[in-house]
């Protein structure tokens, strides 16, 4: 089964008819046809809490992930795959300004791999996108092919904040591959995991790498040969990056089928807050 394709019951008849519709080629041809010739309406939202955690993959074990025509970064043999969380404040079209306040503000996590940054710099590909909220879900399938996110009915993303420690506590799932559990505090040593240190010079140009995206892919639910590309603005003030470490976690299963160690630290850290913008998608 396509990994984009809608994960729900089959055996329930409202899902079964829902991912039909969500996934009918003749009705997202049409509406390919019609957005063509229509403006693209921006999308706004003010993020927070977003946890990035990153693993080395041995890029010879993503060769038959992607078409040929979508090259990973890579270097020394590794390339980079990311598991960013976090909660939105009023996710909804820029042109209702204050009105966006009437928005609900869903949980989103985003699970990718980074293009070559020759060929396509700034560029990530989506190997999964998980919401918690049914309107986005539905709407994102209809209107965008570059957001076929997937409904996780457990999807927990908390900060506490205890005295001077600061808590994200992160608790995802959607079936047996797409799963993961968290909770990581906030430090002040930037410092890079051992296996990192061949690949960055230093934390800071670590992290640059991993949070400068302007564009992101993914692969169409009816024709995975092919691919749309979003344009995203996400003004960051470096400020707002806090270097974090691992208290508890429990990884992907999905992580085994590349052969990561179950040992390997993911390099994590937290922005916590910045401004996110939908600019505009086409298909590639």
């Amino acid at each position: 089964m396509h990994k984009h394709r809608l994960k729900v019951s089959l055996q329930n008849y409202f899902f079964r008819i829902l991912t039909a519709i969500l996934s009918c080629h003749r009705l997202l041809t049409l509406r390919r046809y019609i957005m063509k010739s229509l403006p693209f309406l921006k999308l706004k939202s003010e993020v927070h809490d977003v946890v990035y955690l990153s693993w080395l993959v041995d890029v010879d074990q993503l060769k038959n992930h992607f078409p040929d025509h979508v090259p990973l970064w890579e270097k020394n043999g590794k390339t980079i795959f990311t598991i960013l969380s976090y909660q939105h404040q009023h996710f909804g079209f820029a042109f209702f300004h204050r009105l966006r306040s009437l928005f609900p503000s869903p949980k989103q996590s985003n699970w990718r791999f980074y293009l070559d940054s020759n060929t396509h710099p700034q560029t990530v590909i989506f190997e999964q996108v998980l919401m918690d909220q049914w309107l986005y879900i539905i709407a994102g399938r209809l209107f965008s092919d570059v957001m076929p996110a997937q409904f996780c009915k457990i999807f927990q993303h908390n900060k506490e904040d205890l005295n001077s420690n600061t808590q994200i506590h992160t608790k995802i799932f959607l079936d047996q591959n797409y799963h993961l559990e968290s909770e990581i505090h906030i430090t002040d040593e930037k410092k890079l995991p051992s296996n990192w240190t061949t690949l960055f010079p230093t934390w800071d140009s670590a992290i640059n790498f991993l949070v400068e995206q302007n564009f992101a892919w993914s692969e169409w639910v009816d024709q995975a040969n092919h691919f749309s590309q979003g344009e995203i603005h996400m003004p960051i003030d470096t400020k707002n990056i806090k270097p974090a470490k691992i208290q508890t976690l429990i990884p992907p299963t999905l992580l085994k089928q590349w052969n990561i160690a179950e040992d390997q630290q993911p390099l994590v850290f937290v922005i916590s807050k910045l401004d996110f913008n939908v600019l505009a998608e086409k298909p590639l």
